[in-house]
């Protein structure tokens, strides 16, 4: 049996590649490997997302989920989306009727108490 030619998988340093040709493709290979990670995490935990990368020659590449525009407009104006806005003002409605509700019960309740400590009054006065 041979012995294998290659190294296989191994951790390359960190320094700064010195041929411009092995440079691109390193940051080729790089950044479809950093949109790979970012698609996984907005996908597994919902994460908007947005990378802004230049190439070693100075092009502009970027990558957005949902888009680069939604990400960037969010950041700068911490502006959320409408109907998230909405959800959460639907949820404090309904807090605040449950709330309402609660009171209302409360009250009941300490008119029932009420009533009974005055039932408890006049029969221990009554016997």
């Amino acid at each position: 049996m041979e012995a294998k030619k290659t190294r296989g998988r191994q951790k390359t340093e960190m320094k700064r590649i010195e041929k411009e040709d092995d440079r691109l493709v390193v940051f080729s290979k790089r950044r479809s490997g950093i949109y790979k990670k970012a698609t996984e995490l907005g996908a597994l935990c919902g994460a908007q997302v947005g990378i802004l990368v230049f190439s070693p020659m100075g092009k502009p590449h970027s990558f957005g989920n949902p888009s680069i525009d939604y990400v960037l407009n969010r950041f700068l104006h911490n502006q959320q989306e409408p109907i998230l806005e909405a959800y959460q003002q639907e949820k404090i409605l309904q807090a605040i009727e449950n709330y309402n509700e609660l009171v209302e019960h409360l009250e009941v309740v300490k008119e029932c108490r009420k009533a009974l400590r005055q039932l408890e009054g006049q029969r221990g006065s009554g016997e």
